[in-house]
């Protein structure tokens, strides 16, 4: 029995790498909130930070859980893409553009995170 309580009571790098990057995200947002001029643009990022919050809570109920070497791989996957974000987050001219990177890194996190819980 202690075997069980201390395998769960392991944290999980990569869910928590996970969760670190989209708290990264988070804050990459937050900041192109702050230098945003626009009140469309603006309501535009706060929904966006809404649904990156959204997946920060949602990875770390998931801390705690042991994945497979494939749910693995996937997370990694989702690490690169991360970065591409900051990029497109930081240089894009339009929110629009924004918007679709933000939709499709998050597609990409929906992926791994429903895997995770089906373990």
């Amino acid at each position: 029995m202690n075997a069980v309580v201390t395998q769960q009571s392991r944290l999980n790098a990569g869910t928590k790498a996970l969760h670190d990057a989209l708290i990264a995200r988070h804050k990459a947002l937050s900041d192109r909130l702050s230098v945003t001029a626009s009140l469309d643009d603006a309501d535009a990022i706060v929904r966006e930070m809404q649904e990156v919050n959204f997946r920060v809570m949602m990875s770390g109920s998931l801390l705690f859980k042991q994945t497979t070497a494939a749910i693995d791989t996937q997370l990694q996957s989702v690490m690169d893409a991360s970065t591409d974000l900051d990029e497109a987050i930081a240089e894009a001219d339009k929110i629009r553009d924004v918007i679709k990177a933000i939709s499709k890194f998050l597609g990409l996190v929906d992926k791994v995170l429903d895997r995770i819980k089906l373990l």
